[in-house]
C-alpha cells in the first residue's frame, strides 16, 4: 500500500483508528513486511513455500491489528501471534532458508511493531499523517535468501517528528487538559502548573497544539490567552 497522506489522515479520524496512531502504524508496517516476504518467496526457488507461509502469517497479523482497533481481539492475543511470527523468522534463519542479514532486518522491524503495539494501548490525540508514515523495506533483491549476502539491508524508519518524545507528549497532553478545563489560560498561568520547563518550551508546545487544531489563541504577545478549539 503506497504512502497516501490523505488516506492516512482519513484513517486517523476514522472510527477504527482514531486516537490509535501506533496501531495504525503497526497495521501498515506488517502489511509492508508481508509484501516484501511475497517478493522474497518469488525469488527463493524451492524455499519459496516456507517464505510464503511467513507472508501469509504476516498478512493475517495485519488483519488482526485492524480487528484489535475495532475491539474484537485482545492485545495480548495479537502480541502472541507477533511473537510466533518472530519465532518463525528465527527458525527459517536457523535452517538457512533466510540469510542472516535478511533475518536481522525482519526481526528488527517486527520488534519495533511489538513496541508500538504495546504503546498503542495508551491512545494519544497528538497525531498527523506525518507522525506514522511507514517507509517501505528495501527491494527484495537486497534481502536475499540462502547463499547470498545483502550489500544494502536497509530498513523501515519510523518518521516521527523530531522532539516528539514521551516527555513532550505527556506535557502537551497536560497543557491541553488545562486549557480545556479552564477555557482560557495565559502562558504564565500554565507555567504555574507545569513547572518542569521554561515558558519558551510551553510556548513551543502551545504552537504545536494550535497547528494540530486542538486549541486557538486570542490576543497578541503578552496579552495572549489560549482557548479550546
Amino acid at each position: 500500500m503506497p504512502d497516501n497522506k490523505k488516506f492516512h489522515e482519513f484513517a486517523l479520524q476514522s472510527i477504527l483508528f482514531k486516537g490509535r496512531a501506533d496501531w495504525y502504524f503497526c497495521y501498515l508496517k506488517i502489511e509492508k513486511i508481508a509484501h516484501v516476504l511475497i517478493l522474497l518467496a518469488q525469488r527463493a526457488g524451492t524455499a519459496g513455500e516456507d517464505i510464503n507461509e511467513l507472508a501469509r502469517r504476516a498478512a493475517s497479523l495485519s488483519g488482526e491489528i485492524a480487528h484489535l482497533a475495532a475491539g474484537e481481539v485482545d492485545a495480548p492475543i495479537v502480541l502472541a501471534d507477533l511473537f510466533v511470527l518472530l519465532g518463525s523468522v528465527r527458525m527459517l534463519t536457523a535452517r538457512e532458508t533466510l540469510a542472516s542479514e535478511t533475518s536481522a532486518v525482519l526481526i528488527r522491524e517486527l520488534e519495533q511493531v511489538a513496541e508500538r503495539l504495546v504503546k498503542g494501548s495508551h491512545p494519544s490525540p497528538f497525531v498527523s499523517a506525518e507522525d506514522f508514515t511507514v517507509h517501505t523495506l528495501p527491494e527484495a533483491s537486497h534481502l536475499l535468501t540462502k547463499g547470498h549476502v545483502s550489500d544494502h539491508p536497509g530498513s523501515f524508519k519510523d518518521n516521527k517528528s523530531k522532539g516528539q518524545d514521551k516527555g513532550q507528549s505527556e506535557r502537551m497532553s497536560l497543557i491541553l487538559d488545562l486549557v480545556r478545563k479552564k477555557k482560557s489560560l495565559s502562558i504564565k498561568e500554565i507555567a504555574q502548573v507545569i513547572r518542569d520547563c521554561s515558558e519558551k518550551t510551553i510556548q513551543r508546545e502551545l504552537n504545536t497544539l494550535i497547528e494540530k487544531g486542538l486549541i486557538r489563541r486570542e490576543g497578541e504577545r503578552r496579552w495572549s490567552v489560549y482557548l479550546p478549539a
